[in-house]
C-alpha cells in the first residue's frame, strides 16, 4: 500500500517567538509537507518561517480562514492543523498513518502541557475524555484528518474562533473521532497569563455562550487581547 503523505498546516499570527521551535522539530520528519498560514503578522514570524523549507501563505487573520487557506495550498494525503506552540511527540507522524490506514479517517492527540502539576494533567486527561467519548478535538490537541473528508465536509468555517468545535461537529455527521495515542504538547502560557481557574472559567463560559448561539466574532474580543483591543478588526 502506496505510503501516505502528511502535510502539517499552521496559524500563525505574531508568533516569532514559538514557530520556530515547532519548524525546527517538524522538517526533520521524513516527507512530511509543511504549510504556515499567516493572519498578517506585525513582527518578524515570515522571516523566522523563511529559514525554514517551508511553504509560507499569508492572508487575512482569523484561524478559520487561515487554516483553509493552508488546505488550499495543501498536496498531503492527510492534513494535520497544528498551533504554533505545540511540541508533537515523534511517535504521532506514524500514529495518524496507521489510524487513516485502519479506517480512521479523523481524529486528535493526546494533550499535554508545557507545566507540571497536578491541575494541568487533570485538563490533559478530561480532554482525551471529551475527544473519545464525544468526537470533539481541539485545536491544541493537533487535528488530523483525511483529505477528501476535511474537503467533502467543507473545511472550517469562515470564523475567527472555536473553529475547531464547528470542524469536529461537522466531521462526527461521517464518523467518530479517533484519539490517537502520541501527544501533543501545548502551552501553558494562556493560564500563566490569565490564571488558571479564571482562564478554565472564561473557556467554559464562551463555550457555552457560542451553543447558545452567541456568534465567535463576538466572542473572540472576550477571549483574545488583540480582538478585544480593535487592533485587527480592519483585517476581519
Amino acid at each position: 500500500m502506496r505510503k501516505l503523505r502528511l502535510t502539517v498546516i499552521i496559524p500563525t499570527y505574531n508568533e516569532e517567538e514559538n514557530i520556530a521551535g515547532l519548524l525546527s522539530r517538524l522538517v526533520v520528519q521524513p516527507d512530511v509537507e509543511i504549510i504556515v498560514s499567516d493572519g498578517g503578522s506585525t513582527d518578524h514570524t515570515a522571516e523566522v518561517c523563511a529559514r525554514f523549507p517551508v511553504t509560507f501563505v499569508r492572508g487575512r487573520l482569523g484561524r478559520g480562514r487561515q487554516l483553509n487557506e493552508g488546505a488550499s495550498k495543501s498536496t498531503g494525503d492527510v492534513l494535520f492543523f497544528l498551533h504554533a506552540d505545540s511540541i508533537v511527540e515523534n511517535r504521532v507522524f506514524d500514529d495518524i498513518p496507521a489510524a487513516v490506514k485502519s479506517g480512521f479517517r479523523w481524529g486528535c492527540c493526546n494533550l499535554g502541557f508545557d507545566r507540571r502539576g497536578l491541575a494541568f494533567k487533570a485538563l490533559a486527561a478530561a480532554s482525551g475524555m471529551r475527544a473519545r467519548l464525544f468526537s470533539s478535538c481541539y485545536g491544541d490537541q493537533g487535528i488530523y484528518c483525511d483529505r477528501n473528508l476535511f474537503f467533502s465536509a467543507g473545511g472550517f468555517p469562515d470564523i475567527p474562533f472555536l473553529e475547531d468545535i464547528c470542524l469536529s461537529s461537522k466531521l462526527r455527521r461521517y464518523m467518530s473521532a479517533c484519539l490517537l495515542p502520541g501527544r501533543v504538547i501545548t502551552s501553558a502560557r494562556r493560564f500563566r497569563e490569565g490564571g488558571f481557574l479564571k482562564t478554565l472559567v472564561k473557556m467554559q463560559v464562551i463555550k457555552m455562550l457560542f451553543a447558545f448561539g452567541v456568534s465567535a466574532e463576538r466572542l473572540v474580543k472576550m477571549y483574545h487581547p488583540v480582538y478585544k483591543e480593535g487592533l485587527c478588526d480592519r483585517q476581519l
